[in-house]
Protein backbone atom coordinates (compact mmCIF):
# COMPACT_ATOMS: atom_id res chain seq x y z
CA UNK A 1 0.00 0.00 0.00
CA UNK A 2 2.95 2.34 0.54
CA UNK A 3 3.71 2.32 -3.19
CA UNK A 4 0.09 2.97 -4.15
CA UNK A 5 -0.11 5.81 -1.63
CA UNK A 6 3.03 7.31 -3.14
CA UNK A 7 1.51 7.19 -6.63
CA UNK A 8 -1.76 8.71 -5.47
CA UNK A 9 -0.03 11.50 -3.55
CA UNK A 10 2.27 12.38 -6.46
CA UNK A 11 -0.09 11.97 -9.41
CA UNK A 12 -0.01 15.69 -10.26
CA UNK A 13 3.79 15.82 -9.97
CA UNK A 14 4.14 12.82 -12.27
CA UNK A 15 1.76 14.38 -14.78
CA UNK A 16 3.99 17.45 -14.75
CA UNK A 17 7.05 15.29 -15.32
CA UNK A 18 5.52 13.42 -18.23
CA UNK A 19 4.46 16.72 -19.82
CA UNK A 20 8.02 18.03 -19.47
CA UNK A 21 9.46 14.86 -21.04
CA UNK A 22 7.12 15.33 -24.02
CA UNK A 23 8.07 18.99 -24.40
CA UNK A 24 11.78 18.22 -24.19
CA UNK A 25 11.49 15.83 -27.10
CA UNK A 26 9.46 18.39 -29.03
CA UNK A 27 12.17 21.02 -28.54
CA UNK A 28 14.92 18.69 -29.76
CA UNK A 29 12.89 17.72 -32.81
CA UNK A 30 12.31 21.40 -33.71
CA UNK A 31 16.09 21.90 -33.51
CA UNK A 32 16.84 19.00 -35.85
CA UNK A 33 18.30 16.63 -33.25
CA UNK A 34 18.13 12.85 -33.53
CA UNK A 35 17.08 10.89 -30.46
CA UNK A 36 19.49 8.00 -29.97
CA UNK A 37 19.55 4.78 -28.00
CA UNK A 38 22.44 3.94 -25.73
CA UNK A 39 23.10 0.53 -24.17
CA UNK A 40 22.09 0.60 -20.54
CA UNK A 41 24.60 -2.18 -19.81
CA UNK A 42 28.22 -1.46 -20.77
CA UNK A 43 31.39 -3.49 -20.40
CA UNK A 44 33.41 -0.69 -18.82
CA UNK A 45 32.14 2.30 -16.82
CA UNK A 46 33.66 5.77 -16.75
CA UNK A 47 36.54 6.67 -14.48
CA UNK A 48 34.89 9.44 -12.45
CA UNK A 49 36.43 9.06 -8.98
CA UNK A 50 33.31 10.09 -7.10
CA UNK A 51 30.74 7.98 -8.96
CA UNK A 52 30.04 4.32 -8.23
CA UNK A 53 28.61 2.17 -11.04
CA UNK A 54 26.27 -0.76 -10.45
CA UNK A 55 27.60 -4.13 -11.57
CA UNK A 56 25.41 -6.70 -13.33
CA UNK A 57 25.92 -10.33 -14.40
CA UNK A 58 24.81 -11.42 -17.87
CA UNK A 59 24.68 -14.95 -19.29
CA UNK A 60 24.44 -16.04 -22.91
CA UNK A 61 22.46 -19.01 -24.17
CA UNK A 62 25.32 -21.37 -23.33
CA UNK A 63 25.51 -20.20 -19.74
CA UNK A 64 28.73 -18.22 -20.15
CA UNK A 65 28.89 -15.46 -17.58
CA UNK A 66 29.84 -11.87 -18.36
CA UNK A 67 30.12 -8.94 -16.00
CA UNK A 68 29.08 -5.43 -16.99
CA UNK A 69 27.75 -2.22 -15.49
CA UNK A 70 24.62 -0.12 -15.71
CA UNK A 71 25.78 3.10 -17.29
CA UNK A 72 26.23 6.14 -15.08
CA UNK A 73 25.85 8.25 -18.22
CA UNK A 74 25.51 7.58 -21.98
CA UNK A 75 28.44 9.94 -22.61
CA UNK A 76 31.01 7.46 -23.92
CA UNK A 77 28.48 5.83 -26.25
CA UNK A 78 27.33 9.18 -27.59
CA UNK A 79 30.89 10.31 -28.28
CA UNK A 80 31.53 7.08 -30.16
CA UNK A 81 28.46 7.96 -32.23
CA UNK A 82 29.86 11.43 -32.94
CA UNK A 83 33.05 9.76 -34.15
CA UNK A 84 30.91 7.57 -36.43
CA UNK A 85 29.33 10.59 -38.13
CA UNK A 86 26.29 11.59 -36.05
CA UNK A 87 26.23 15.33 -35.47
CA UNK A 88 23.22 16.55 -33.40
CA UNK A 89 22.06 13.86 -30.98
CA UNK A 90 20.20 13.60 -27.70
CA UNK A 91 19.46 10.90 -25.14
CA UNK A 92 16.51 11.04 -22.76
CA UNK A 93 16.40 8.08 -20.40
CA UNK A 94 17.62 6.34 -17.28
CA UNK A 95 21.06 6.36 -15.68
CA UNK A 96 22.26 4.54 -12.57
CA UNK A 97 24.69 5.35 -9.78
CA UNK A 98 25.32 3.30 -6.66
CA UNK A 99 25.82 4.65 -3.12
CA UNK A 100 23.46 7.59 -3.74
CA UNK A 101 20.98 8.73 -1.11
CA UNK A 102 17.41 7.46 -1.23
CA UNK A 103 15.68 10.81 -1.58
CA UNK A 104 16.60 14.44 -1.16
CA UNK A 105 18.18 15.44 -4.47
CA UNK A 106 19.41 11.95 -5.43
CA UNK A 107 18.06 8.53 -6.35
CA UNK A 108 20.25 5.64 -7.60
CA UNK A 109 18.06 5.41 -10.72
CA UNK A 110 17.29 8.75 -12.33
CA UNK A 111 16.37 10.39 -15.63
CA UNK A 112 19.08 12.16 -17.60
CA UNK A 113 19.00 14.23 -20.76
CA UNK A 114 22.29 14.48 -22.64
CA UNK A 115 22.86 16.17 -25.95
CA UNK A 116 25.83 16.88 -28.19
CA UNK A 117 26.53 19.12 -31.17
CA UNK A 118 29.51 18.96 -33.47
CA UNK A 119 31.48 22.02 -34.66
CA UNK A 120 30.44 24.15 -31.67
CA UNK A 121 31.79 24.99 -28.23
CA UNK A 122 30.16 25.25 -24.80
CA UNK A 123 28.68 28.68 -25.47
CA UNK A 124 26.30 27.14 -28.00
CA UNK A 125 25.22 24.58 -25.39
CA UNK A 126 24.49 27.45 -23.00
CA UNK A 127 22.15 28.90 -25.65
CA UNK A 128 20.51 25.49 -26.11
CA UNK A 129 19.81 25.13 -22.41
CA UNK A 130 18.27 28.59 -22.09
CA UNK A 131 16.11 27.94 -25.15
CA UNK A 132 14.99 24.50 -23.93
CA UNK A 133 13.96 25.69 -20.46
CA UNK A 134 12.14 28.71 -21.86
CA UNK A 135 10.32 26.48 -24.36
CA UNK A 136 9.08 24.28 -21.52
CA UNK A 137 8.06 27.31 -19.46
CA UNK A 138 6.12 28.84 -22.35
CA UNK A 139 4.25 25.63 -23.14
CA UNK A 140 3.39 24.84 -19.52
CA UNK A 141 2.36 28.23 -18.20
CA UNK A 142 -1.32 27.88 -19.09
CA UNK A 143 -1.73 24.30 -17.86
CA UNK A 144 0.31 24.01 -14.66
CA UNK A 145 0.71 26.20 -11.61
CA UNK A 146 4.33 26.40 -10.52
CA UNK A 147 6.55 28.87 -8.63
CA UNK A 148 7.76 31.09 -11.46
CA UNK A 149 9.97 32.96 -8.96
CA UNK A 150 12.32 29.95 -9.06
CA UNK A 151 13.23 30.94 -12.60
CA UNK A 152 12.76 34.65 -13.21
CA UNK A 153 14.91 37.43 -11.79
CA UNK A 154 12.10 39.86 -12.56
CA UNK A 155 8.47 38.73 -12.31
CA UNK A 156 7.64 40.92 -15.32
CA UNK A 157 10.09 39.09 -17.57
CA UNK A 158 8.52 37.10 -20.38
CA UNK A 159 11.44 34.67 -20.48
CA UNK A 160 13.94 33.21 -18.04
CA UNK A 161 17.20 35.14 -18.15
CA UNK A 162 20.35 33.37 -17.00
CA UNK A 163 23.17 35.18 -15.27
CA UNK A 164 26.50 34.02 -16.75
CA UNK A 165 29.56 34.29 -14.51
CA UNK A 166 33.01 32.71 -14.47
CA UNK A 167 33.99 30.56 -11.53
CA UNK A 168 36.79 33.02 -10.82
CA UNK A 169 34.37 35.96 -10.60
CA UNK A 170 31.99 33.88 -8.49
CA UNK A 171 34.70 33.24 -5.88
CA UNK A 172 35.62 36.91 -5.92
CA UNK A 173 31.97 37.84 -5.32
CA UNK A 174 31.12 35.38 -2.53
CA UNK A 175 34.46 34.37 -0.98
CA UNK A 176 36.46 37.57 -1.66
CA UNK A 177 39.51 35.74 -3.01
CA UNK A 178 41.28 35.55 -6.36
CA UNK A 179 40.81 31.93 -7.45
CA UNK A 180 43.98 32.20 -9.57
CA UNK A 181 45.89 32.05 -6.30
CA UNK A 182 44.10 28.88 -5.12
CA UNK A 183 44.58 26.45 -8.00
CA UNK A 184 46.85 24.07 -6.10
CA UNK A 185 45.95 21.59 -3.40
CA UNK A 186 48.24 23.26 -0.87
CA UNK A 187 46.75 26.72 -1.30
CA UNK A 188 43.17 25.43 -1.27
CA UNK A 189 43.96 23.46 1.88
CA UNK A 190 45.13 26.67 3.57
CA UNK A 191 41.97 28.47 2.47
CA UNK A 192 39.77 25.71 3.92
CA UNK A 193 41.61 26.03 7.22
CA UNK A 194 41.05 29.80 7.16
CA UNK A 195 37.33 29.08 6.83
CA UNK A 196 37.52 26.63 9.78
CA UNK A 197 36.48 23.62 7.69
CA UNK A 198 39.12 21.38 9.29
CA UNK A 199 40.26 19.69 6.04
CA UNK A 200 42.12 16.38 6.06
CA UNK A 201 45.69 16.14 4.80
CA UNK A 202 44.70 13.39 2.35
CA UNK A 203 41.86 15.31 0.71
CA UNK A 204 42.18 15.99 -3.00
CA UNK A 205 41.90 19.42 -4.60
CA UNK A 206 38.29 18.82 -5.71
CA UNK A 207 37.23 17.82 -2.17
CA UNK A 208 38.79 20.97 -0.77
CA UNK A 209 37.28 23.13 -3.51
CA UNK A 210 33.79 21.85 -2.82
CA UNK A 211 34.12 22.30 0.94
CA UNK A 212 34.06 26.02 0.24
CA UNK A 213 31.88 26.06 -2.88
CA UNK A 214 29.05 23.96 -1.44
CA UNK A 215 28.92 25.97 1.78
CA UNK A 216 29.81 29.51 0.79
CA UNK A 217 28.60 29.79 -2.82
CA UNK A 218 26.09 27.19 -4.04
CA UNK A 219 23.26 28.07 -1.60
CA UNK A 220 23.40 31.66 -2.88
CA UNK A 221 22.84 30.72 -6.54
CA UNK A 222 19.08 31.20 -6.36
CA UNK A 223 18.27 32.90 -9.66
CA UNK A 224 19.16 31.01 -12.87
CA UNK A 225 22.95 31.07 -13.13
CA UNK A 226 25.47 29.59 -15.56
CA UNK A 227 28.87 29.18 -13.90
CA UNK A 228 31.66 28.60 -16.40
CA UNK A 229 35.42 28.01 -16.62
CA UNK A 230 36.18 25.54 -13.83
CA UNK A 231 39.73 24.82 -12.59
CA UNK A 232 41.39 22.52 -15.13
CA UNK A 233 41.93 19.68 -12.66
CA UNK A 234 38.14 19.42 -12.23
CA UNK A 235 37.24 18.73 -15.86
CA UNK A 236 38.79 15.47 -17.06
CA UNK A 237 36.65 15.31 -20.21
CA UNK A 238 36.84 19.00 -21.14
CA UNK A 239 39.03 21.16 -23.31
CA UNK A 240 41.22 23.69 -21.59
CA UNK A 241 40.25 27.32 -22.05
CA UNK A 242 42.22 28.97 -24.84
CA UNK A 243 42.61 32.24 -22.97
CA UNK A 244 43.82 30.61 -19.75
CA UNK A 245 44.66 26.87 -19.71
CA UNK A 246 44.56 26.86 -15.91
CA UNK A 247 40.79 26.67 -16.44
CA UNK A 248 38.61 24.36 -18.51
CA UNK A 249 35.67 25.03 -20.83
CA UNK A 250 33.16 23.55 -18.44
CA UNK A 251 29.94 25.06 -17.12
CA UNK A 252 27.21 24.12 -14.68
CA UNK A 253 23.71 25.50 -14.26
CA UNK A 254 22.23 26.41 -10.89
CA UNK A 255 18.66 27.42 -10.06
CA UNK A 256 17.33 27.89 -6.52
CA UNK A 257 20.66 26.64 -5.11
CA UNK A 258 20.35 23.34 -7.00
CA UNK A 259 22.84 22.05 -9.56
CA UNK A 260 20.90 21.20 -12.71
CA UNK A 261 23.39 20.45 -15.49
CA UNK A 262 27.07 19.94 -16.31
CA UNK A 263 28.58 20.72 -19.73
CA UNK A 264 31.87 20.83 -21.64
CA UNK A 265 33.59 21.80 -24.80
CA UNK A 266 34.63 18.19 -25.35
CA UNK A 267 38.24 17.06 -25.26
CA UNK A 268 39.10 15.34 -28.56
CA UNK A 269 42.83 14.75 -28.01
CA UNK A 270 42.93 10.97 -27.50
CA UNK A 271 46.40 10.95 -25.93
CA UNK A 272 45.54 13.66 -23.43
CA UNK A 273 42.24 11.97 -22.65
CA UNK A 274 43.94 8.63 -21.95
CA UNK A 275 46.38 10.39 -19.62
CA UNK A 276 43.58 12.07 -17.67
CA UNK A 277 41.53 8.90 -17.33
CA UNK A 278 44.56 6.98 -16.09
CA UNK A 279 45.10 9.70 -13.50
CA UNK A 280 41.47 9.34 -12.40
CA UNK A 281 41.90 5.58 -12.22
CA UNK A 282 44.88 6.09 -9.91
CA UNK A 283 42.83 8.45 -7.76
CA UNK A 284 40.00 5.91 -7.49
CA UNK A 285 42.50 3.34 -6.24
CA UNK A 286 43.88 5.85 -3.74
CA UNK A 287 40.35 6.54 -2.48
CA UNK A 288 39.79 2.82 -1.94
CA UNK A 289 37.13 2.54 -4.65
CA UNK A 290 36.69 -0.20 -7.22
CA UNK A 291 39.03 0.24 -10.17
CA UNK A 292 38.17 -0.50 -13.82
CA UNK A 293 40.11 -0.61 -17.05
CA UNK A 294 39.98 2.44 -19.30
CA UNK A 295 37.60 2.01 -22.24
CA UNK A 296 40.14 1.95 -25.07
CA UNK A 297 37.34 1.84 -27.66
CA UNK A 298 36.38 5.30 -26.38
CA UNK A 299 39.97 6.52 -26.62
CA UNK A 300 40.23 5.18 -30.20
CA UNK A 301 36.95 6.87 -31.15
CA UNK A 302 38.28 10.27 -30.07
CA UNK A 303 40.77 10.12 -32.95
CA UNK A 304 37.80 10.51 -35.31
CA UNK A 305 35.56 12.70 -33.18
CA UNK A 306 35.02 16.24 -34.53
CA UNK A 307 35.06 19.39 -32.43
CA UNK A 308 32.01 19.03 -30.18
CA UNK A 309 30.26 20.23 -27.06
CA UNK A 310 27.71 18.50 -24.87
CA UNK A 311 25.76 18.58 -21.65
CA UNK A 312 24.10 16.31 -19.09
CA UNK A 313 20.91 17.71 -17.53
CA UNK A 314 19.13 16.15 -14.56
CA UNK A 315 15.50 15.87 -15.65
CA UNK A 316 14.13 14.93 -12.21
CA UNK A 317 15.72 18.03 -10.70
CA UNK A 318 14.29 20.19 -13.47
CA UNK A 319 10.82 18.84 -12.66
CA UNK A 320 11.43 19.53 -8.96
CA UNK A 321 12.13 23.17 -9.81
CA UNK A 322 9.04 23.51 -11.98
CA UNK A 323 6.94 21.87 -9.29
CA UNK A 324 8.43 23.77 -6.35
CA UNK A 325 9.36 20.43 -4.76
CA UNK A 326 12.14 19.68 -2.29
CA UNK A 327 12.44 15.89 -2.62
CA UNK A 328 13.28 13.99 -5.80
CA UNK A 329 11.06 11.13 -4.60
CA UNK A 330 8.04 13.29 -5.48
CA UNK A 331 8.89 13.23 -9.21
CA UNK A 332 9.90 9.56 -9.57
CA UNK A 333 7.22 6.97 -10.24
CA UNK A 334 8.56 4.51 -7.64
CA UNK A 335 11.76 5.77 -6.00
CA UNK A 336 14.21 3.54 -4.15
CA UNK A 337 12.74 4.65 -0.82
CA UNK A 338 9.45 3.01 -1.84
CA UNK A 339 10.93 -0.05 -3.54
CA UNK A 340 13.20 -0.93 -0.60
CA UNK A 341 11.73 0.12 2.71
Amino acid sequence: MDQLAHLLNNKKNLELKFAILKLMREWFWTQGFTEIESPTIVELPGQEPYLSPMGVKIHNEEGEEFFGYLHTSPEYTMKKMLAAGFDKIFYLGKCFRDYESFGGTHNPEFTMCEWYRTQVDYFKIMEDTESLINYILDKLKNNFQFPISNFQSNPNDKIIKFNKITMKDLWKKYVSVDLDEYLTKGKMFELCKNFDYDPGESEEYEDLFYRIFLNEIEPKLIKPTIVYNYPAQMAALSKLAKADPRYAERFEIYINGLELANAFSELTDSGEQLKRLQEEKTLKEKLGKDVYDVDLEFIEALKNMPESAGIALGVDRLVMLFGGLQNIDNVITLPMSKLFN
